[in-house]
């Protein structure tokens, strides 16, 4: 198989793996607190159709309670975890493939209310979904193709495209104080 014919079954791969995944609504999250063995059963279930094989659990324990100290997500409240915590986790857990935490931090709510993070969960899976959509008709349209006219490498496009879209983001997420400073 030479490296166009796998990059092909790759993309073929990916689609498919595109398509088995969906985000919980808002409703869908449980209204039961959970410990936190059954959150990490939970989004895993939630977040396996968008990790890549192989990969390290997309979240632990230990992780979790890093995201409480640096105060990303709200504290558990009697050990237990609601719908805030789930959606903040969701969020969090598929944004931290391409962006740092604390860019993160600047898109998830101040007011950490449950109506604060449903407003934002809910505008996140739209979003998701909108663009996940979007982004899988984009890469199988042969006539707006991710490759530039010089025809360079199928895989080289993506990273450059992965990487403006990162840049983007944290350009739109930037401080204002930070950009006076740089001024």
């Amino acid at each position: 198989m030479d490296m166009e014919e796998m990059e092909q079954a790759r993309l073929a791969e990916w689609m498919d793996s595109r398509s088995r995944a969906n985000l919980p609504d808002w409703d869908s999250l449980p209204q039961l607190e959970l410990y936190m063995d059954q959150v990490i059963i939970l989004l895993t279930e939630y977040l396996s159709p968008l990790c890549r094989s192989g990969e390290e659990k997309a979240v632990t324990a230990s992780i979790i309670n890093n995201y409480v100290r640096m105060h990303v997500m709200p504290p558990p409240r009697k050990k237990k975890y609601g719908r805030i915590h789930l959606a903040c986790l969701v969020i969090i857990c598929v944004l931290k493939q391409s962006l740092s935490i604390s860019c993160i931090q600047r898109m998830l709510p101040q007011d950490q209310s449950e109506e604060a993070v449903r407003r934002l969960y809910d505008d996140f899976v739209r979003e998701y979904r909108a663009a996940s959509q979007a982004f899988v008709r984009y890469v199988q349209s042969p006539e707006s193709s991710l490759l530039p006219k010089g025809g360079g490498s199928f895989t080289t496009s993506t990273a450059v495209f992965a990487t403006l879209a990162k840049d983007l983001t944290e350009y739109l997420l930037r401080d204002e104080d930070t950009e006076d400073d740089e001024d």
